[in-house]
């Protein structure tokens, strides 16, 4: 049972008649988000691009992000010590997320506990996900309907049992979400049976189309939405953390979650309009100058509809946001605006995908979202991180017109 107060506290934030982003909770304003995923730890090594975390931090507040969307590891903290053994994530010439160049060992709590103190040193929050599911449920075998509750409710008790410790080390201080488990669709169409019978299989990110009717789907998610959440919101009761649901793209969020959910993280990362989807590893093969030249062409020739694409989507995506009871869910968006997949190479242009990400982040901050990034690349593995004015030009203009619109 929650009180009045807690109830107003998680409200749906409301905007002026100018429109603008709206302040997150308790916050003061908008949340502007990097998304440092799992690199941030497996990164953190000798000669690896998150080695001083301190000073990644710094530079973090300098682009002016207030917000760090970080994988905390649950299921490592209970480990006490873990090993990261080198690998590449997805290709050998082109950086990708979690990519770990050497083999090093951590203690995953004191690490999480370390760059909680340098984020309370610059005022900046920390969203908390995990990306690991293999690890956070034991195993990679598909899970069928009736080991479903049992499994996502074991899911839940390894957040606790970490939540208590990284109580204990300060960290809930610093938490604006916890989100159970990140792009919950990718998990589910490939490894529930379920959902795999009702004709989902392998979802993928740069959906854009709301399905008019996925009532199967909806009730699936509802429940194990429900089993995963339940005891981490009673667990951070006191400190009243809300808890969020890591969506994959196009879905009605608001029938897959019961009122133990707070907000929504609305995903969306197409690619340029003229130009299909790929992945990293189909990326080597490629002449990649070609790429970027083509990429560009895609950009310049669609520009209006990549544009409007995006105000449309998530118009509708705000549509999605209330639950079967009424409850309005607070929307932010935590990875976009497109393509997922951009090779980070040195033949590569950024400069349409800087000019496009810029400003569908000036679309969002026209809307009632309470806090965006600007890029699944906004980070320090990646050369867009180099272009700090870039950085912090966009969240200085996301917070202005937040200002304005109050």
């Amino acid at each position: 049972m929650t009180d009045n107060n807690e109830n107003r506290r998680r409200e749906f934030p409301t905007s002026s008649a100018d429109g603008g982003m709206s302040p997150y909770f308790d916050k003061g304003g908008p949340l502007t988000i990097s998304m440092w995923d799992f690199s941030w730890l497996k990164g953190h090594h000798a000669g690896g691009p998150y080695e001083d975390l301190g000073q990644r931090v710094e530079e973090a507040a300098e682009r002016g992000y207030n917000t760090l969307r970080i994988d905390c590891f649950p299921s490592h903290i209970l480990e006490g010590k873990s090993t990261f053994k080198k690998k590449f994530g997805q290709s050998s010439i082109i950086p990708c997320w979690g990519d770990t160049l050497v083999s090093h060992e951590q203690n995953v709590l004191e690490k999480v506990a370390e760059l909680a103190e340098h984020c309370r040193k610059h005022g900046i929050w920390l969203g908390l996900d995990s990306w690991d599911k293999a690890h956070m449920i034991g195993h990679t075998n598909p899970v069928d309907p009736q080991d479903e509750e049992k499994t996502f409710r074991g899911f839940s008790q390894t957040w606790v049992k970490a939540i208590r410790l990284m109580r204990e080390e300060g960290i809930l201080e610093r938490a604006v979400w916890i989100a159970p488990m990140n792009e919950v669709p990718h998990y589910a169409s490939r490894n529930l049976s379920s959902v795999r019978t009702a004709g989902k299989k392998d979802a993928d990110e740069g959906e854009t189309s709301f399905e008019s009717k996925e009532d199967e789907l909806n009730v699936i998610f509802n429940r194990i939405n429900h089993w995963m959440g339940e005891a981490i919101r009673e667990e951070v009761g006191p400190e009243r953390i809300p808890l969020s649901y890591s969506s994959l793209g196009a879905e009605h969020y608001g029938k897959r979650l019961t009122d133990i959910y707070d907000v929504v993280d609305v995903h969306f990362m197409p690619n340029a309009i003229g130009r299909s989807s790929t992945r990293f590893d189909e990326m080597e093969n490629w002449d990649l100058k070609q790429f970027s030249d083509e990429w560009q062409a895609a950009c310049r020739e669609n520009y209006k509809e990549m544009i409007a694409r995006t105000r449309e989507y998530f118009t509708r995506a705000m549509d999605r946001c209330t639950t079967d009871s009424g409850k309005k869910l607070v929307p932010i968006v935590t990875e976009s605006f497109g393509p997922c997949y951009f090779p980070d190479h040195a033949v590569v242009d950024w400069t349409w995908y800087k000019l496009y990400n810029s400003d569908a982040a000036r679309v969002i901050a026209s809307m009632p979202y309470a806090g965006t990034t600007l890029s699944n690349y906004a980070e320090p593995l990646f050369r867009l991180w180099e272009d700090a004015d870039w950085h912090r030009n966009s969240n200085l203009y996301i917070t202005a017109m937040a200002e304005a619109a109050r």
